[in-house]
C-alpha cells in the first residue's frame, strides 16, 4: 500500500536559546522561514505542508499578509499555546503552559478564542490541530471536536513528558499509525468519531526495552532537527515496516515535524547560524 508523507509546522514568534521569546515580538520565522526558505522547497518537491498557527502570528498583520499570499498549495490549522490566547493572554518569557492544566471552561475558551481568530483571519474554519508543548489531556479532543476540528496531531508515541516536568502527560503506549482515539483517554485507542488522530511518527530506542535504563533513553522522532539524513531514512523506513507487518493493506501514514523557527539562524535553540539552517533545510 501507498505510504504518505505529512508535514505539520509548528508556526510561532521568533524564539531564542531555551525557547525564550524574542521582545519585542518578532517573525521572521515566518516572512524568511515559511515565505522565503520552506514553502518554496516545499512547491519544489510538490509537497503540501500543514502550517500549525499560534495565537500571535495571526494577530500580527504582516505574517497574515506574508500567510495569505504564499506560492503553492498549503494547508493552515491552529496550535495553541495558552499564555498568547484569551482569556487572560501575555506575552511570555518561555511558553510553559499545558492547555490540559486548564479548568474545562478555560481551556475551552482558549480554545475557541484561537479558532475564532483563525476564521475572521482565513474566512474559514481550521480543521488540523496541535497543543502547544504536546499538552492535550482528558477534555482536550471532545472540545475540539465540538469547535469543528477533524484532526488533532498532539500524541507523540513513546514518549512520557514526565521527565520534562509534565506529571502524567505520557503517550509511550500509543499508536503510531492515525487513529481514533477516545476522547478522555487520547493515547487509547475509542470508538469510531469525527476526530482523527495522527501522530507524529516517533520510534523507540533500541535501548528502550532494557529495565528501568530503557525508560530514559530519548526515542527517535522523524523530525530534521533532531537527526541525520540516514536516522530520519531509518526511522521511517522501520515505520514502514512495522505498520505494513500489522496491516499490509492500509496506508502507511508518516508525520514529521518541526517549528518554522528552526529553519532561520538565531530563532530557536537549534540553528546559531545559516550553516546549521541550511543544514536543518537539506
Amino acid at each position: 500500500m501507498s505510504v504518505y508523507l505529512c508535514i505539520s509546522v509548528d508556526c510561532e514568534c521568533d524564539k531564542g536559546p531555551g525557547w525564550r521569546t524574542q521582545k519585542p515580538l518578532s517573525f521572521a520565522g515566518v516572512s524568511s522561514g515559511i515565505r522565503d526558505r520552506l514553502q518554496p522547497l516545499f512547491v519544489r518537491r510538490r509537497a503540501k505542508a500543514t502550517y500549525l498557527l499560534s495565537t500571535e502570528v495571526m494577530r500580527d498583520p504582516s505574517s497574515v499578509e506574508t500567510l495569505r499570499t504564499l506560492e503553492g498549495d498549503a494547508e493552515f490549522g491552529t496550535h495553541l499555546h495558552g499564555e498568547f490566547a484569551e482569556p487572560g493572554s501575555f506575552e511570555p518569557d518561555v511558553t510553559v503552559a499545558l492547555q490540559r492544566d486548564y479548568s474545562r471552561d478555560t481551556e475551552f475558551e482558549k480554545l475557541r478564542s484561537l479558532t475564532q481568530l483563525f476564521r475572521e483571519t482565513f474566512a474559514h474554519s481550521p480543521r488540523s490541530f496541535r497543543a502547544g508543548r504536546f499538552g492535550i489531556g482528558r477534555n482536550s479532543l471532545e472540545l475540539l471536536e465540538s469547535l469543528g476540528y477533524s484532526v488533532d496531531t498532539s500524541v507523540t508515541p513513546h514518549v512520557d513528558w514526565s521527565r520534562s516536568g509534565a506529571q502524567g502527560l505520557s503517550f509511550r503506549t500509543a499508536p503510531t499509525q492515525p487513529y481514533w482515539p477516545l476522547p478522555s483517554a487520547p493515547e487509547t485507542v475509542g470508538p469510531r468519531s469525527s476526530l482523527l488522530e495522527v501522530p507524529v511518527t516517533i520510534r523507540p530506542s533500541i535501548l528502550s526495552r532494557i529495565p528501568v535504563i530503557g525508560r530514559l533513553v530519548e526515542p527517535r522522532w522523524l523530525r530534521p532537527t533532531r537527526a541525520s539524513v540516514d536516522e530520519l531514512i531509518r526511522t521511517a523506513s522501520e515505520e514502514i515496516d512495522e505498520a505494513r507487518s500489522v496491516n499490509p493493506r492500509r496506508p502507511v501514514v508518516l508525520n514529521t515535524m518541526f517549528h518554522n523557527v528552526e529553519v532561520i539562524p538565531n530563532a530557536s535553540p537549534y540553528a546559531r547560524n545559516d550553516d546549521e539552517a541550511a543544514g536543518i533545510l537539506g
